[in-house]
């Protein structure tokens, strides 16, 4: 699978770098110049994508897992659109030294995020069927992760169980807020990213994406580099006090103009 998807990567990133020297006819009528009517004549958008996750934190060492998800988009303008997005994927990875562990987390995730297309926003023509964009949001990630020992595949730490219960903070705030058998853990996201995009037809997009995300936790990998006796986790022996991940996936857009 994974190199099934590094070829499509590739496929696409040639097509957005031969479509760069192209230009398309103005509306207006004036040679290649941008057209006077900045509304994006196909606004919204539907799109899927898939691709490969990476873990950063205490299990750092790479077992990339797969990720899928959908997103629904509104352009206000050639330069700026709205995308809220939900996705489902899993987390691996592994530390022989000092943990001797491997990890496993199955997560889901919603994010709404701000997306500005660079390409439209500094070019002075009409840019062509391809286009760079830069994007930043927030989300939330329910996540369950699972870390066992490298020897005998025993499961050594957990983040969730049927006594499991959620707090907000850290347990010097109090007594957990709600009955037992959490299944998943809830924290926020900060995911940051960029995607190249390339115009196929007048209503589909194809583009790849690369978003890193910053989680406010340390237990995506069940595995917590905060010292034990310290009650309020202010000092580690870790350098990845949060955990952090990423994703690299295809994606296929369909765009369209609802109808008045």
């Amino acid at each position: 699978m994974h190199q099934y998807l590094l070829a499509a990567l590739l496929t696409i990133i040639t097509w957005t770098a031969n479509a760069q020297t192209r230009r398309i006819a103005s509306t207006n009528g004036v040679s290649h110049k941008k057209s006077y009517d900045r509304n994006d004549y196909q606004p919204f958008s539907l799109s899927v994508k898939a691709g490969l996750t990476q873990f950063f934190g205490e299990l750092g060492d790479q077992d990339m897992r797969g990720m899928s998800g959908v997103s629904m988009g509104r352009a206000f303008n050639k330069n700026i659109s709205l995308h809220l997005h939900y996705y489902s994927g899993k987390l691996g990875g592994q530390k022989p030294a000092f943990f001797n562990s491997w990890f496993v987390n199955a997560y889901n995730s919603v994010e709404a995020i701000i997306k500005w297309n660079v390409t439209e926003q500094f070019n002075h023509f009409e840019p062509g069927n391809a286009s760079f964009s830069i994007y930043g949001g927030l989300g939330i990630i329910h996540f369950n992760a699972n870390a066992y020992d490298m020897d005998d595949n025993q499961l050594l730490r957990f983040t969730n169980s049927k006594l499991s219960a959620r707090n907000p903070h850290f347990l010097r705030w109090g007594q957990p807020k709600s009955l037992a058998n959490i299944r998943k853990t809830r924290e926020g996201l900060l995911p940051l990213g960029t995607s190249l995009d390339y115009k196929m037809l007048k209503h589909w997009k194809v583009g790849i994406d690369y978003r890193f995300y910053f989680v406010r936790t340390d237990k995506l990998d069940a595995t917590s580099g905060m010292r034990l006796i310290n009650p309020e986790e202010s000092e580690s022996y870790s350098d990845t006090p949060n955990d952090k991940f990423s994703f690299i996936a295809v994606t296929l857009a369909y765009r369209f103009h609802l109808s008045h």
